[in-house]
């Protein structure tokens, strides 16, 4: 029986292969079919990155509209991190309004001198407001430095009886009357200084605390109808004055124009806010006279100085 041989044919070592770029193909050179992609390939690539904005996208895949800063319709609620901050703060802001106005409805629903009622506490705050109005003008440093802190405020919110000043400050301020019946060491040094937002309640107020002017102690009257503010330099630098009632732009003026009204006696700073304009505007809320107290008299700064050290009060009357 024979044997078949088999020889194995050995293949001469070929030359190593150069390898040809894609940049290096001939420009009518053509992609083999099988490398091509099929019809249900485009589709889905389609369905994904090319549909048209009137097309239905498949579940769950948002379309560019709704992926829009603060998109309600985005589903399950997603809000970009920024608009949903913008969103807090906008809601912080309308609560904080309405507790504003909410509490102003309740001062005008108590009464007029309902300002003249509410603890040091409150009152502080509601002071900073109105300085806000009228000095809207004034940076938050600028604020802070005018600021009436309470401690700066004399409590009077146990009084209700506000009909007669003269009534009120024995009443509220039972060692007053008797400091008053001192007459002070310099000229033009008053105790006490009411400010009151017209000529005419400033007339009202003088004759009011008239039982506390004496032989030697005056109750100076400082307004700017009928008296020019020289006249008024001359009277307190020649009278001792226990009581002084003026408007804000004259008691201002005297303060920062002039060296004639001193404050070295002076406890008490009174605001008359119980007293309502033809518009039921109070001394704190008349554009002309709001400005000038907040500015010219609560912003001077030897009267602020006064404060501070804890040498005078406001009250509100």
């Amino acid at each position: 029986m024979s044997s078949r041989t088999t020889t194995a044919t050995i293949e001469p070592r070929s030359k190593k292969t150069k390898i040809i770029s894609g940049d290096a193909l001939d420009d009518d050179f053509e992609l083999d079919a099988s490398f091509l992609p099929s019809d249900d390939d485009e589709q889905g690539a389609i369905a994904l990155t090319g549909a048209d904005d009137d097309d239905e996208l498949p579940s769950g895949v948002l379309s560019d509209s709704e992926v829009e800063v603060g998109n309600d319709n985005i589903p399950g609620g997603v809000v970009v991190g920024d608009a949903k901050k913008k969103r807090k703060r906008e809601e912080k802001e309308r609560k904080k309004r309405a507790a504003k106005k909410a509490r102003v409805e309740e001062d005008e629903a108590a009464g007029p001198d309902s300002l003249a009622l509410l603890p040091s506490e409150i009152l502080a705050d509601r002071m900073a407001e109105k300085q806000t109005k009228a000095l809207p003008g004034l940076s938050a440093l600028e604020k802070d430095d005018l600021r009436l802190v309470e401690s700066m405020f004399q409590d009077t919110s146990s009084i209700s009886d506000r009909k007669s000043l003269y009534e009120f400050i024995k009443t509220a301020l039972p060692t007053l009357p008797a400091t008053l019946a001192k007459p002070p060491k310099k000229m033009g040094s008053p105790r006490v200084i009411v400010v009151a937002g017209a000529a005419l309640r400033v007339a009202d107020l003088c004759r009011e605390v008239k039982p506390f002017k004496t032989k030697d102690i005056d109750v100076g009257k400082l307004f700017a109808k009928h008296f020019k503010l020289a006249e008024h330099v001359t009277y307190l630098e020649k009278n001792k004055v226990g009581i002084a009632v003026g408007t804000p732009n004259r008691i201002g003026k005297l303060l920062s124009e002039t060296e004639s009204l001193n404050l070295t006696h002076l406890s008490h700073l009174m605001l008359d806010v119980t007293h309502l304009d033809a518009k039921k505007r109070n001394l704190l809320d008349m554009p002309e006279c709001r400005e000038d107290l907040f500015k010219l008299v609560l912003g001077n700064k030897g009267l602020m100085e006064r404060l501070r050290m804890g040498r005078m009060k406001v009250v509100l009357y």
